[in-house]
């Protein structure tokens, strides 16, 4: 996985659920592990803990909803899994929770935004949770892309 897009951010001044996101890139990095249950942890203890905990947004989770993005693009993820379920699904299911919860928040709005190309792709993918979360992330989108037109 090259991290140097992940890298970049500049972590330590971000915050999540318990602090400082300086743990966000071995966390994200962790998404693509061959150990199933570090994948696990990193999708349940950090995207769905940590940089989303309860309906709640931290500075951080703009730029880890990027980095979701990222590896959906970029990295082959077709295979794997996490807890049984495709780890795409988690992924777009993590990505749809943030910006339904907070499709008015410009940040997170213009971050989920930036994967629209991607859920395309997964408008008619065989599990059904994985399409339906692509087809919100659309509609969010088109809601995103509406109001930035009326300004």
């Amino acid at each position: 996985m090259d991290m140097s897009f992940i890298d970049s951010i500049d972590w330590g001044s971000m915050q999540h659920a318990y602090g400082e996101a300086s743990n966000a890139p071995a966390e994200i990095a962790n998404l693509l592990s061959k150990d199933e249950d570090k994948r696990d942890d990193a999708v349940y203890g950090f995207l769905y803990s940590s940089a989303y905990h309860q309906g709640t947004i931290y500075s951080c989770t703009p730029s880890v909803m990027r980095c979701v993005i990222h590896i959906i693009r970029n990295e082959g993820i077709t295979s794997l899994e996490t807890i049984g379920k495709p780890l795409i699904q988690e992924l777009l299911g993590f990505l749809n929770a943030c910006a339904f919860t907070w499709r008015f928040e410009p940040d997170i709005a213009s971050a989920a935004f930036e994967g629209r190309d991607l859920y395309r792709e997964y408008i008619d993918h065989p599990d059904r949770k994985t399409s339906a979360h692509a087809q919100e992330l659309l509609k969010i989108c088109e809601q995103y892309e509406n109001n930035q037109k009326v300004r």
